[in-house]
């Protein structure tokens, strides 16, 4: 009887371990590498984060989560791969949902700091600030604990935001963290809220890019005027001329080109003329 009771206490602790891999909605990787970077954000990938733009393979604090979809197939609607990465002492997590007044699908990466910070991975409904496992299923599950460092990747089978035949694949990202006492999962704390996206288009946060200004030129057929020009009869003075009783500076020349005398040179000249004469009387 003692050892049918062991054995169910075994049993039964081992199903409660957060650590424990293999129970029947979850399914391991058997490579355990996971390797996040901003690569392909907006562009392969929808990404979300907070600080905005921060990086998951930086030194800085990042907590970072991408998604990248499958083609929707209706009604199983979407493969969703998802990585997650980000700091704490307990567990970071993802939540989707579908409509903001219902509750969260809930996917925790932790740590178990009571068994030297071990790797553990849970799914999980929130509601408010309730939690409560479930058993959605989930795949390709990998994980690691570096310190406070966490990092997992996972994918989500038959995604769909709508409870009917029709796929839906708009979705708010709830980003966050929370504590792990070893037993139990603290409240699920939100660091970042995406609002509505379609987890479908990696740009679906990506602000639209303003169009190009062409550069202003203007219309081909406008000229300047080709007949303004200088009137034709504007001449400067021709009869100007100095006045009789100014004399010129002894190192005055006149230029080369003068063609005429002028009048005071001609007094000048009858001045030297007549004392020549009265010298030779």
């Amino acid at each position: 009887m003692e050892g049918g009771l062991i054995v169910l206490a075994a049993a039964l602790l081992l199903f409660l371990s957060p650590e424990v891999q293999g129970t029947d909605h979850l399914s391991f990787a058997n490579d355990t590498q996971v390797n996040i970077t901003r690569d392909g954000c907006g562009v392969s990938k929808l990404c979300v984060d907070t600080p905005n733009n921060c990086d998951p393979s930086g030194s800085s604090p990042c907590l970072f989560v991408s998604a990248v979809s499958s083609v929707p197939v209706a009604p199983n609607g979407v493969n969703l791969s998802v990585e997650l990465s980000g700091e704490s002492a307990g567990y970071i997590a993802v939540g989707l949902t579908a409509n903001a007044s219902e509750s969260s699908m809930l996917f925790i990466c932790g740590q178990n700091s009571s068994n030297d910070g071990s790797f553990f991975f849970r799914t999980m409904q929130r509601n408010d600030t309730t939690l409560t496992p479930t058993e959605t299923i989930v795949k390709e599950i990998r994980g690691t604990v570096n310190g406070s460092m966490i990092k997992c990747e996972f994918i989500v089978p038959n995604l769909n935001a709508s409870n009917t035949r029709s796929t839906a694949t708009t979705f708010s990202l709830l980003l966050g963290n929370g504590t792990f006492n070893g037993s139990a999962l603290g409240a699920f704390i939100i660091s970042r809220n995406s609002g509505p996206l379609d987890i479908t288009q990696p740009n679906s946060n990506v602000p639209p890019t303003a169009a190009p200004i062409s550069n202003t030129t203007m219309p081909s057929n406008t000229t300047m005027p080709s007949n303004t020009t200088m009137p034709s009869n504007t001449t400067m003075p021709s009869n100007t001329t100095m006045p009789s009783n100014t004399t010129m500076p002894n190192n005055t020349t006149m230029p080369n080109n003068s063609g005429a005398l002028q009048p005071h040179a001609v007094l000048l000249l009858l001045s030297v003329l007549t004392l020549s004469v009265l010298l030779r009387v």
